[in-house]
C-alpha cells in the first residue's frame, strides 16, 4: 500500500448500504472531485455549476455522458478542503436508493476519472491528512458496529479523542522525564540530582499506576465491543427455546413439547444492561442413538466449550437425572448461571440438590412460559458477568483493541525497567533507552509510529464508502 499514491487519486464509492432505501449517497474525494461532478451533473435551474458554494445542497440531474439523458433527480453537496472528513475536496451525490440507480451514478463517476475506493479509504485519508489520529480512526468502525448504547458511548469517546488525550498526557510527562535524564548524558559522573531523581521516581510510579488502571479496562472494553458468547444448554424439553424467546422478547425459536425438536443451533444478540450477549440456543443434551440428534448434541457440547458464559436450564418440576448431571459437568468457570425453569409447576428440586462445587448464588428459578423472573434473570446475568468491574458504566474511556493493550503493556514494562534502573543509578544513556521505547509504544496507539501492514489490517475492517 503506497500511502502517497492512495492520497493523490480521486476516489468514489457508494457510502450507504446496498438494497432498497429512499436515499443513496455516492461519495467522491480528491482533487478532481468537483471536475468530475461538472462532467455528470446539471443544475435544475440551468445555472452554472461554477457557482456552487461549499456546504450547500443543490438540486439537479445526473446526466449520462453518452446520450445526455438524465439518470436521476439528485441533490449534491460540495465540501472544500481542508474542511471535510478526508481533508480533501469531497462531493456527495444524494440519489434515489435501490440497487440500480446508485451503481449507475457510481459508474459515471468512475468513467469520468475517479477510482473505486478501497475499504476504509476515506477514513485512511482522514488519518493521513491529520483530521484524526489512528485511535480515532479505529473508533469510526466501532461506532458503526456498536451493538449497545454503552458500546456506542465508548466508541464515541474514543472518536472524540478521549483515549488520545490520555495517551498524550502520558507522553508529556514522559518527555519531561526524558529531558531531565538526557540533560545528564554529557555529565554522567555528576549523577542525577537527588531532588530531581525523587521527582522522576514519583512521576514514573504514577505513570505505572495509571497504565495498569487503563490496561485493566480491556476485558470490559472487549466485551462491550465484541459481546460475550453465551450458550443456553440443558437436556431436551427443559425450556431452552422458551427462555431464548423470553430474553429476546419475540418468538425466535420453535417451541414444542416433543423432546429433541431443536436439532441445530440458533444465534441472536441481546442487550443486558449495555453488555451484548451473543446467545446460542442449542439442541438438548442426552444419551441417544439417533444419528441426526447426536450430531446436534455434539454441536451443543462444542458451543458450550467455546462459550464465555453458560446458561444451564433445568426442569424444576422433575427430579434431576443423569442427563442433567452431564450438562452440569460442562461448567468450567464462574461465568455461568443455573436456571430452575417451570417454577409455575410444583418444584421438585432446589439448590441443595446441585453438586457441592456449584455456587448456589448463581441459581435462579423462573417460568419461561409465564415470563416470571425474567427481568431478575437479566439483572443476575449482568451482576455475574460484570462482577467488580464497573468500567463499562463509566463515562471515562476504556480500551477495547488488543493492539492498544499490547502497546500499553510493552510501555508499562519499559517504565518498570526504567524505575528499577533509576533506583540503582544506571547511566543516563541506559535510562533514556527505556523512556524512548515507551514513547514509541504510545506513538503506535495514536499512529505517529506505524507501518503499512498495520494500516492495511486496521482499514480492511471498514466497509467501502467509509
Amino acid at each position: 500500500m503506497n500511502k502517497d499514491i492512495l492520497n493523490e487519486d480521486t476516489i468514489a464509492a457508494i457510502a450507504t448500504p446496498p438494497g432498497h432505501g429512499g436515499i443513496a449517497i455516492i461519495r467522491i474525494s480528491g482533487k478532481n472531485s468537483l471536475s468530475i461532478l461538472k462532467n455528470i451533473f446539471m443544475r435544475s435551474n440551468n445555472k452554472s455549476i461554477d457557482e456552487i458554494k461549499p456546504y450547500r445542497f443543490y438540486r439537479g440531474f445526473v446526466i449520462n455522458n453518452k446520450d445526455k439523458q438524465a439518470v436521476d433527480d439528485v441533490l449534491v453537496v460540495y465540501m472544500k478542503s481542508p474542511n471535510s472528513y478526508t481533508g480533501q475536496d469531497i462531493v456527495e451525490i444524494h440519489s434515489h436508493g435501490g440497487n440500480v440507480v446508485p451503481k449507475v451514478v457510481l459508474d459515471l463517476c468512475l468513467i469520468n476519472g475517479a477510482r473505486a475506493a478501497n475499504p476504509g479509504e476515506y477514513t485512511l485519508r482522514a488519518f493521513l491528512n491529520g483530521k484524526m489520529d489512528l485511535s480515532q480512526a479505529e473508533a469510526v468502525v466501532d461506532v458503526i458496529n456498536s451493538q449497545t448504547e454503552k458500546a456506542l458511548k465508548q466508541s464515541q469517546l474514543q472518536l472524540e479523542g478521549q483515549l488520545s488525550k490520555k495517551i498524550n498526557t502520558y507522553k508529556d510527562i514522559l518527555l519531561d522525564m526524558l529531558a531531565e535524564i538526557e540533560a545528564n548524558v554529557d555529565f554522567p559522573e555528576e549523577g542525577i540530582d537527588p531532588i530531581v531523581k525523587d521527582r522522576i521516581l514519583g512521576e514514573s510510579e504514577s505513570l505505572i499506576i495509571n497504565l495498569k488502571e487503563l490496561i485493566s479496562t480491556f476485558n470490559d472494553g472487549h466485551i462491550l465491543k465484541h459481546g460475550m458468547t453465551t450458550a443456553i444448554i440443558g437436556r431436551p424439553n427443559v425450556g431452552k427455546s422458551s427462555l431464548l424467546n423470553c430474553l429476546l422478547r419475540k418468538e425466535r425459536a420453535l417451541v414444542s413439547e416433543i423432546p429433541g425438536t431443536t436439532r441445530d443451533f440458533i444465534e441472536e444478540t441481546i442487550d443486558i444492561n449495555g453488555i451484548p450477549l451473543k446467545l446460542t440456543d442449542t439442541a438438548g443434551i442426552r444419551a441417544t442413538e439417533k444419528s441426526i440428534e447426536k450430531m446436534g448434541i455434539d454441536i451443543s457440547i462444542k458451543k458450550s466449550q467455546e462459550a464465555e458464559f453458560l446458561i444451564i436450564v433445568l426442569d424444576s418440576s422433575q427430579n434431576l437425572n443423569k442427563d442433567d448431571y452431564e450438562v452440569i459437568k460442562l461448567i468450567r468457570n464462574s461465568n455461568h448461571i443455573i436456571i430452575f425453569n417451570k417454577n409455575d409447576l410444583s418444584m421438585k428440586i432446589s439448590a441443595d440438590d446441585l453438586p457441592s462445587n456449584i455456587n448456589k448464588d448463581n441459581v435462579l428459578d423462573i417460568s419461561a412460559k409465564n415470563n416470571t423472573n425474567i427481568e431478575e434473570l437479566r439483572t443476575k446475568i449482568f451482576n455475574i458477568i460484570s462482577g467488580d468491574h464497573k468500567a463499562n458504566e463509566s463515562t471515562s474511556v476504556i480500551i477495547s483493541e488488543l493492539r492498544h493493550k499490547n502497546s500499553l503493556e510493552q510501555a508499562l514494562q519499559s517504565f518498570e525497567r526504567f524505575k528499577k534502573a533509576l533506583n540503582i543509578n544506571e547511566s543516563p544513556e541506559y535510562l533514556a533507552v527505556d523512556l524512548r521505547y515507551g514513547l514509541d509504544k504510545f506513538g503506535e496507539i495514536t499512529g505517529e509510529i506505524t507501518t503499512e501492514d498495520i494500516l492495511s489490517t486496521i482499514f480492511s475492517k471498514f466497509c467501502i464508502g467509509k
